[in-house]
């Protein structure tokens, strides 16, 4: 991976396919923590606004909304 493909001498990232997808999917599963846990967050101290909050970040994060919460 190169860094800024437009600029001659720009950093490069060498690293297997493998352990691309692995570090994409760690940061993925940490987005999705983050967001389950900032929407909890909404729901105790934003209970008026905890959905569209929730739906906000979502859209932020690029994830599917989450459900509420019975």
């Amino acid at each position: 991976m190169t860094v800024d493909n437009d600029q001659d001498g720009s950093p490069v990232i060498e690293l297997p396919v493998t352990e691309l997808r692995r570090l994409l999917a760690g940061a993925e599963r940490d987005l999705g923590d983050f967001h389950r846990l900032a929407t909890g967050w909404a729901a105790r101290h934003l209970p008026d606004h905890a959905v569209a909050v929730s739906a906000a970040l979502a859209r932020a994060l690029d994830l599917p909304p989450m459900p509420p919460k019975p």
